[in-house]
């Protein structure tokens, strides 16, 4: 990873990024789709694009990709459709009865009591906000705001309160038999006596209750239900009544509120996780019962740790948002989003800076281009009206991680002026000279986080300092002596050493150059930092400790 140009980086694998042939062609494609299919409505008619949040839980990196991915679309499809207006909808389900209590709750135990009870009327436990659901939505503005994305809040609660949904709701109700023919068939046996697409918010404990409506009047547009269960899991309150199904006094089922968007939003184009599959087939056929068509759109495929597992943020697996920014410009996320949705990705820190340098070259490639080619580039949808526009270096960010620990220093002006020395035309190139900065913030961000803290002092027997201080002269006889060549004498040192296991002396060098057991390839960090390596290798020889 020490190497100075992008250039040097390994071919890419199955699992690596930027691989598929047309990955970052998906917008354009899925444009020219919508288009005909609302190439008979009236001109005055918007294209409506939809996402959907739970505020029930933080937002996630499933979250940006489910808001980014169709705003890649409604930019290509703006390049196909100059006048025709359109609509991103981020959709709200704040009426949704609380089902878990979330991890990063405080006093959480006693957040219980309100399970089942609807997201928009429990207290803030953060006590900064007028509900659980403005506390989250709160959360989701400040995440999406560096993303620069344009998009307008729907929230579920007042789409139900104000009577929005009522036409679709009392449709529905004279339909119930229909739909619930659709969803039986996918529940478990105990589960399909008593289903209903509606479930009613108790007037006298407020819960939202489940699984307990035993008539229906769509004369009346009302049901009959006892409260006997909550959507939380919790023991009803045993009130029993006739209930209308209007005006915020009753919600659907997931998958039937799904497919109630569709209906009264009149929803073109939605994407979703690979997970909700069947749930968006269930509501497409719900759609249909209706009488109307399902939106446009696909199911993307997941996001899966080093070891090819799918990432999970309750378990720990995974890269949060805020790591990823922390170490990587917001730019590089949306690249990532952007390219081939239909295939898993792997996603881990240790891969972040080859994400971040095929971005770089992008980002080149993209200011080369002729104004009429720029059009055509995955960029047109990933640069920002505050970031950089280009990027005229062969620096990568492999070679800036590398970098950090090779000085010993986490400060920014030393970093930057050894890379001056490496490439000076930065300097006066201002698109180029901000993006080092950030690039600069965020490998001292990591070498802060991950290395730094890992560093500790190691003893070395008189076998280990004869190893070092052999390599050490071995570099000052070859002052010429390439990576390739300087890999394979420590290599070829660790056979003499350790002839069933030569791999040993890796660990061994790392600690007297960096004082880790870890890092960029030994070869090209020594052959770039060849005095400062020497000069460590003979410390460590000669006083044994590093």
């Amino acid at each position: 990873m020490a190497d100075e140009s992008r250039s040097g980086r390994s071919d890419k694998s199955d699992s690596q990024p930027g691989n598929a042939a047309g990955a970052d062609r998906w917008p354009r494609e899925e444009a020219r789709r919508l288009a005909e299919r609302v190439a008979a409505y009236e001109p005055a008619r918007p294209v409506i694009f939809q996402s959907g949040f739970g505020p029930s839980g933080l937002p996630h990196l499933g979250t940006m990709a489910e808001i980014l991915r169709p705003s890649f679309v409604r930019k290509a499809f703006h390049l196909i459709e100059l006048s025709r207006p359109s609509r991103l909808i981020v959709f709200i389900d704040d009426l949704d009865g609380l089902r878990k209590v979330p991890e990063n709750v405080p006093n959480r135990a006693d957040f219980d009591r309100y399970l089942g009870l609807p997201v928009s009327k429990i207290p803030d436990p953060f006590g900064c906000c007028a509900s659980f659901a403005d506390h989250m939505i709160g959360q989701l503005r400040k995440f999406l705001a560096p993303v620069e994305v344009e998009y307008e809040l729907m929230r579920s609660a007042e789409m139900y309160s104000s009577g929005r949904f009522d036409e679709g709701l009392k449709l529905i109700l004279d339909k119930h038999a229909e739909v619930t023919a659709i969803i039986a068939p996918t529940l478990r046996e105990e589960n399909r006596a008593g289903w209903s697409p509606f479930m009613p918010i108790c007037p006298n404990c407020g819960q939202v209750v489940e699984r307990t409506v035993s008539a229906y009047h769509t004369e009346r547009a009302s049901i009959e239900f006892i409260c006997e269960k909550s959507a939380g899991g919790r023991s009803g309150c045993g009130f029993r009544g006739e209930q209308s199904v209007l005006g915020g006094m009753a919600k659907v089922q997931w998958k039937v509120d799904w497919a109630l968007r569709w209906y009264v939003l009149k929803v073109d184009y939605e994407l979703y996780g690979k997970d909700l599959t069947d749930s968006a087939r269930l509501s497409g056929q719900i759609l249909r019962a209706l009488g109307a068509q399902p939106p446009l759109g696909f199911p993307f495929e997941m996001f899966l740790d080093e070891e090819g597992r799918k990432v999970s943020k309750s378990v720990g697996r995974g890269v949060t948002v805020e790591q990823w920014t922390r170490y990587a410009p917001i730019e590089v996320l949306k690249f990532f989003l952007l390219r081939n949705p239909h295939r898993a990705r792997k996603l881990f820190l240790k891969a972040i800076p080859q994400y971040v340098d095929e971005y770089l070259d992008a980002l080149c490639e993209y200011a080369a281009a002729p104004e009429e080619k720029k059009r055509e580039s995955p960029l047109e949808y990933v640069i920002q009206k505050s970031t950089p526009k280009r990027f005229n270096s062969e620096l990568s960010f492999g070679f800036i991680t590398s970098l950090v620990p090779a000085l010993g220093t986490a400060d920014s002006n030393v970093i930057v002026s050894y890379l001056l020395k490496r490439d000076p035309n930065f300097e006066g190139e201002e698109n180029t000279a901000s993006m080092v900065a950030v690039l600069v913030e965020c490998a001292i961000n990591y070498y802060k986080d991950f290395v730094e803290p890992t560093k500790q002092p190691y003893s070395f027997s008189d076998v280990e300092r004869e190893q070092l201080k052999t390599l050490a002269t071995w570099l000052n006889d070859h002052p010429n002596a390439n990576a390739e060549e300087i890999e394979k004498r420590i290599y070829d040192l660790g056979r003499e050493y350790y002839p069933d296991k030569p791999g040993k002396i890796f660990p061994l060098v790392y600690h007297a150059i960096l004082q880790q057991v870890r890092g960029p390839r030994l070869g090209a960090h020594i052959a770039e930092f060849r005095l400062r390596a020497v000069k460590r290798l003979q410390e460590a020889a000669s006083v044994g400790i590093a």
